[in-house]
Formats: structure tokens, C-alpha cells, sequence
């Protein structure tokens, strides 16, 4: 297991790779994705690190989860054409932030998982990329499956309803991890994808 984390670790460096071949062609809320991706790359990298040389790196995942959903939000944020969602977002955002702050001066230590961060994380993101899914599939007669929008969306959508289960849990059953990664890797796929079919 702990190579498979490490493969799909260091696998993230693909799409960051071909992400920056093709910067010059990422417009608008896709250089977000791309950011997110490099975020990506340095926090799996520190990860490998720390949990190799201290054998803790956990703090490390309290950092990168609030990161990560501030850039998927941003990036629906920046995709919503109506305000109103877009209010949403900022919305769920407060709301994001408050939880974050209870939660890490209350409930959880920075050396365990934070499953209640992930948890929240994983709903409001599933929420958010809902939203987009259906405001995308009712206002397009056809759909565009290169649309990285939609393409995004989708592996989103897969990522963290697949990885709800698995934060809500994931003190209780360590050996569930392994479908992280797997699902973690498919999002890197998608990822790969996207920054590929831009021209």
C-alpha cells in the first residue's frame, strides 16, 4: 500500500508537467485547476518527505485540504455566470471557513486525520459541483464532453462523492485508503485529459 501512495503521488506530476507545456493555452478558471495541481505536486512531494524522514506528515493534509477547496471553489466561482450561484459559492465559502476554524480549535489535532474537514470539504465541494453540473446540462442543447468545464465537474463530482465515505471513516478503516488513491488517481487522469485537449 505504501507504494501504491507513493505511485499515486508522484503520478500528479503529470498533468503538472503537460499543465505547463500548455499554460500559454489555459484561459480563465482552468489556470485555477492547474494552480491547484502544482499545489498538488508540492504537497504530495512534502508528503513522501515528511513521512519518510519525521514520519509525520499529517499536519501537511490539514493544509492542503483548505487550499484545495478554496481553489475548486474559485474556480466554480469564476465559472458561474449568474450571480446568484456565485453568491452561493462565497456562501459556502464563510461557511467553509467558520467549520475549518471550530473544527482546528475544538475537535481536531493537527496530527491525526481531519476527518471532519475532509468530510465538510467533500459536501460542500459535491454541492458546489452539482450546482454546476445541472445550471451546465440545462442551458446547453448539446453536450461538449471536451468542455473542461463539464470534464472537471465530472471527475470533481467522482472524487469527492467517492472520498465522502472514506473521510467520514477514515480513523475507523485505514485499509480503505488505497480507494483514495485509486480515485485520486482517476482525477489525475482527468486532469491530463484536459490540460492535453487544450489548443
Amino acid at each position: 500500500m505504501r507504494y501504491y501512495y507513493i505511485f499515486s503521488s508522484l503520478i500528479t506530476f503529470v498533468p503538472f508537467v503537460i499543465g505547463l507545456i500548455k499554460f500559454r493555452k489555459l484561459g480563465g478558471p482552468l489556470r485555477l485547476i492547474f494552480y491547484l495541481v502544482a499545489v498538488g505536486c508540492l504537497f504530495n512531494a512534502l508528503m513522501i518527505y515528511y513521512g519518510v524522514v519525521y514520519r509525520k506528515n499529517v499536519w501537511l493534509e490539514h493544509i492542503y485540504t483548505i487550499m484545495e477547496f478554496f481553489f475548486v471553489a474559485t474556480f466554480y466561482y469564476r465559472s458561474f455566470e449568474q450571480n446568484v450561484m456565485k453568491k452561493i459559492v462565497t456562501i459556502l465559502m464563510i461557511i467553509f471557513t467558520i467549520v475549518v476554524v471550530i473544527n482546528k480549535i475544538y475537535l481536531e489535532d493537527f496530527n491525526k486525520i481531519d476527518n471532519y474537514t475532509l468530510t465538510i470539504n467533500s459536501i460542500l465541494l459535491l454541492v458546489v459541483s452539482s450546482m454546476f453540473l445541472v445550471d451546465y446540462l440545462s442551458n446547453s442543447l448539446i453536450v461538449e464532453l471536451r468542455n473542461y468545464r463539464f470534464i472537471i465537474t465530472v471527475g470533481f463530482m467522482i472524487y469527492f462523492g467517492g472520498n465522502l465515505f472514506i473521510f467520514a471513516l477514515s480513523n475507523d478503516i485505514q485499509g480503505i485508503w488505497i480507494v483514495h488513491n485509486f480515485i485520486s488517481l482517476m482525477l489525475t487522469v482527468v486532469y491530463t485529459l484536459v490540460f492535453i485537449w487544450q489548443d
